[in-house]
């Protein structure tokens, strides 16, 4: 099993000491549950893992994983970043309390509104993704602020990190960042304005990641351009940001498959150690931006089993209440997972498929999985769904989104409700009143 999981007497699966059963009679169904110990702990390896091997760093939580106000108190209180890609996300953020001064802007096309939202409100770095928005920064900064906007600059590194394609974000054909070669203009540009600083530079190749070597490929290249802009101009960049993208096991036979967190910040520790003393370049502040390998293990979905519909000789369809309304990753990405009968974990297993609700027959969670026989009613919990669930669940078939509990010590902490009928239509205008719903 992944994360902090058991089984109790009552053959009930458990997650960090709660009964799974007794948290879908009183939670309801679907629901996302996180383990709060356990992120805890990834943020803790993280932090050590850096105090062992580098002077100065900082720790960007990629908010796009997972974003609630629960888990930005929590990184707040461990002094991390938070790095957000929309307005909304900064709007979050910044509602529930968490320090502006301590939030990453991404984005390859930030709206005006989102713009004038992050210029007014304040911001911790600002990542420049192209030379039209860096245009725009020009003409707004001034109106907007009274302080200098802090910039990275995102470049492309033109590493291929052999993810998903569209989770690749790192080689030269990428709707993100500046080409190596067109940079160098666009920072000088930035270094001429009383309005802007530039802090250092920025670059991500990809999600969920096993391997070590594309990281360090990336750092190298990086630190170069630094060194090079710095012969040519006599600027220093003070900042490099490396990004996120380390993955995580989705299934158990994928364990030991991925680098772990302490042998992946030191692989990068010392080769930016490495490089920048080859290059006589002063060690940058160091960032990245753990996102998927903070939550996704700490993160599971509980389910209600519903119809059980067998095909003599072909297949038995096990239909829970939710599907790719609030998991879209199998649809979209193909994505693996695994699942166990919560109340009911060990037992005489069969080979069924496990699928949702929506009106699609691609509304598939599980293709095929040996499960202790479903029966309706049953409870269905399906692992490693912390990242990248909640985040793109949608309302598809007018279905409402499940709600997010936080476990810690045996205790369930309901942090953001589940919607409920009139949340789906609390927009909608009647025809010829003029008024909502």
């Amino acid at each position: 099993m992944l994360g902090n999981k058991n089984i109790n007497d009552s053959n009930h699966l458990q997650i960090a000491g709660c009964d799974v059963v007794e948290l879908a009679q009183t939670m309801g169904t679907p629901l996302y549950v996180y383990d709060e110990d356990l992120i805890r702990d990834n943020i803790q390896e993280y932090k050590q893992s850096f105090q062992e091997n580098y002077p100065h760093f900082s720790l960007a939580y990629a908010g796009k994983a997972f974003l609630c106000s629960a888990l930005c108190s929590l990184l707040d209180k461990e002094g991390w970043w938070v790095d957000v890609v929309s307005g909304g996300e900064y709007y979050l953020a910044s509602a529930a309390g968490f320090p502006v001064e301590r939030i990453i802007f991404h984005g390859n096309n930030k709206t005006p509104e989102e713009r004038r939202l992050v210029l007014q409100g304040g911001v911790g770095r600002w990542v420049v993704d192209n030379e039209v928005e860096l245009n725009f920064l020009l003409e707004e900064a001034s109106s907007y602020t009274s302080y200098r906007v802090p910039l990275f600059f995102r470049l492309i590194p033109g590493v291929d990190p052999h993810t998903h394609q569209y989770i690749t974000t790192g080689k030269i054909d990428s709707k993100f960042g500046l080409p190596l070669g067109e940079a160098e203009n666009v920072i000088l540009k930035a270094l001429q304005s009383e309005d802007l600083e530039v802090k250092g530079l920025h670059c991500h190749i990809g999600s969920q990641i096993d391997q070590i070597d594309p990281f360090l490929k990336a750092a190298e290249i990086m630190l170069q351009f630094m060194a090079d802009f710095r012969k040519k101009y006599d600027f220093v960049f003070q900042e490099l940001d490396l990004g996120g993208g380390l993955g995580v096991p989705y299934l158990d036979e994928e364990k030991g498959r991925f680098p772990s967190f302490h042998f992946y910040v030191r692989a990068i520790c010392e080769k930016v150690k490495s490089v920048c003393d080859e290059l006589s370049y002063p060690l940058p502040h160091l960032y990245i931006e753990p996102g998927r390998s903070v939550v996704n293990t700490a993160g599971s979905t509980i389910y209600r089993v519903g119809s059980v519909k067998e095909i003599p000789g072909v297949k038995k369809y096990v239909a829970v209440d939710g599907g790719m309304a609030d998991n879209p990753r199998p649809i979209l990405y193909g994505a693996k997972y695994q699942a166990r009968i919560g109340n009911r974990v060990i037992g005489k297993k069969e080979r069924v498929s496990v699928v949702g609700k929506c009106c699609e027959s691609g509304d598939v969670l599980i293709e095929e999985i040996e499960l202790p026989s479903p029966s309706p009613g049953d409870i269905l919990v399906v692992e490693a769904t912390g990242a990248y669930n909640h985040s793109m669940a949608s309302n598809y078939n007018l279905i409402p989104r499940p709600g997010v509990v936080f476990l810690r010590g045996g205790k369930p902490e309901l942090v953001v409700r589940p919607e409920n009928w009139y949340d789906l239509v609390r927009r909608d205008i009647i025809p010829g009143k003029n008024k909502e719903v």
